[in-house]
């Protein structure tokens, strides 16, 4: 299959003629477009949480309501990261980062509005696999399958690894999963086209 970033984005009637996304992929994208609003500098991430294949709730990394955000921060049009301006490691960054993570918001989320019974056996999807923190979070909160685009790397190597085994240890799946070919192809042209143009007559 041709690399979808060298192929044109469809025209409406080929984009049609596409079978639709599977789940995953589906949920992914989903993902994917959350993490559009993200305000980390660093490293957006987007997640949706899933149950029967419904969405129950989205969530996306950055400052807490009310805190500045640090892609409003940058001096002179310069990328700004509370964390590294502040000379910290990444160890110790969960002391001087505001952000919130994806998984944190989606949950905090789901407890504002009463939603929190329904996560006992839900799916994540999520376009970062979860640190130690949110997978304890989401373990508790009864998430059972974790699927995600890019694992959680670090300066760490050995911390990553056991971050990997507790997360492989705490839900029932944790799998890689992407987005591409034909199936990115028609959801890049359903973003950038006019999604419900009529292809038919009416009538």
């Amino acid at each position: 299959m041709t690399n979808p970033e060298s192929r044109p984005i469809l025209d409406l009637v080929t984009e049609r003629l596409i079978a639709r996304p599977s789940w995953h992929e589906y949920f992914l994208a989903i993902a994917k477009m959350v993490s559009s609003r993200s305000t980390c500098s660093s490293r957006p991430v987007g997640c949706v949480i899933v149950r029967e294949n419904r969405i129950l709730v989205t969530g996306y990394n950055g400052a807490p309501p009310g805190e500045p955000h640090c892609t409003e921060r940058g001096p002179d049009g310069q990328i700004f990261c509370a964390r590294r301006a502040s000379n910290i490691s990444d160890e110790e960054k969960h002391k001087v980062c505001p952000s919130v993570h994806a998984e944190e918001n989606a949950i905090s989320i789901a407890e504002k509005f009463g939603l929190v019974h329904l996560l006992e056996g839900s799916s994540i999807y999520t376009t970062l696999a979860p640190c130690v923190r949110c997978s304890e979070r989401l373990a508790k909160a009864g998430v059972k399958k974790v699927f995600f685009e890019l694992a959680y790397e670090s300066i760490n190597h050995e911390r990553d690894r056991q971050w990997l085994l507790l997360a492989q240890n705490s839900f029932e799946t944790f799998e890689k999963i992407s987005l591409s070919g034909d199936p990115l192809l028609k959801v890049a042209s359903a973003l950038i086209n006019t999604t419900s143009e009529r292809l038919l007559p009416s009538g």
